[in-house]
């Protein structure tokens, strides 16, 4: 029944069922708490339940929260990627401008 929930799941679940958590509770104070709830001795079912949506949820979150930040290293990547063929081809620009001064001219001119 509590596979993978962890003490943040356990506390909405607790308050989900209309019970006090306190900030020292432990993870088995709260199993206990949950436990002892009058809705899971009327309903087990639906706190089972009610635990698993909690701990999908949360790990849903986290699923998405890793691919958005795995989007934004790409994203890094890319940019850094760009920066450096923008500095590649300023170099280049530069040094064929040492090897031919009068590109220089040219170059201003247009």
């Amino acid at each position: 029944m509590y596979k993978n929930a962890l003490k943040e799941d356990l506390i909405r679940v607790v308050e989900e069922l209309d019970g006090a958590v306190e900030s020292t509770d432990t993870v088995a104070k709260l199993k206990t708490k949950i436990e002892k709830s009058s809705t899971f001795e009327s309903d087990t079912d639906f706190v089972k339940t009610l635990i698993k949506n909690y701990v999908d949820e949360r790990v849903s979150r986290n699923e998405r929260q890793a691919t958005v930040e795995k989007q934004k290293i790409e994203l890094a990547k890319l940019q850094l990627a760009q920066l450096k063929k923008e500095v590649e081809l300023q170099t280049t620009k530069n040094k064929a401008l040492s090897l031919n001064p009068a590109a220089k001219t040219e170059e201003k001119q247009t």
